[in-house]
């Protein structure tokens, strides 16, 4: 019996693995978040076991495993570079959260993101609601080395 394991794409824009087994192509996409609703597809272990040696597609946050069961938990233990991981895989939820939280906790987290298809989330994020601190416009315009202006001008 072949094991699935749930596959997230938290970022906005589109996402497609093509895994190669068995003489042949079977092609994986995700279509990219859209506000609160999450992309999620079920993909066999092998699948996953695979990107996990020949992408960086976890460990830059492409995509996330959904931790339903600890078999999965010690599957994710496994990513290389875990800490990298987990810092540049945020949810639209996690996000919101950093950004309506206080000044030194949200440059706190963001400072840990490290890859710029993040930043670009986090920035289409403070955009959709609507960041109405100054000083948090300002960190987050210098953190994504772009002008204040580009980001929440109207």
């Amino acid at each position: 019996m072949v094991k699935n394991n749930k596959i997230a794409r938290y970022r906005s824009f589109p996402y497609t693995v093509n895994y190669t087994a068995g003489g042949g192509i079977k092609v994986f996409q995700w279509a990219g978040s859209k506000r609160n609703k999450v992309d999620i597809k079920e993909v066999p272990e092998e699948v996953v076991e695979w990107l996990m040696m020949n992408s960086r597609c976890f460990s830059e946050g492409e995509l996330v495993i959904i931790e339903d069961t600890e078999e999965v938990k010690d599957i994710v233990d496994n990513i290389d570079d875990l800490e990298k991981y987990k810092n540049n895989s945020h949810s639209r939820e996690d996000i919101e959260k950093i950004l309506t939280g206080n000044f030194n906790a949200m440059k706190k987290e963001l400072e840990k993101i490290t890859v710029n298809e993040e930043k670009r989330f986090v920035i289409d994020v403070a955009k959709d609601v609507k960041l109405d601190s100054s000083s948090k416009q300002k960190f987050i315009a210098e953190w994504a080395n772009v002008p204040v202006d580009a980001i929440f001008g109207e």
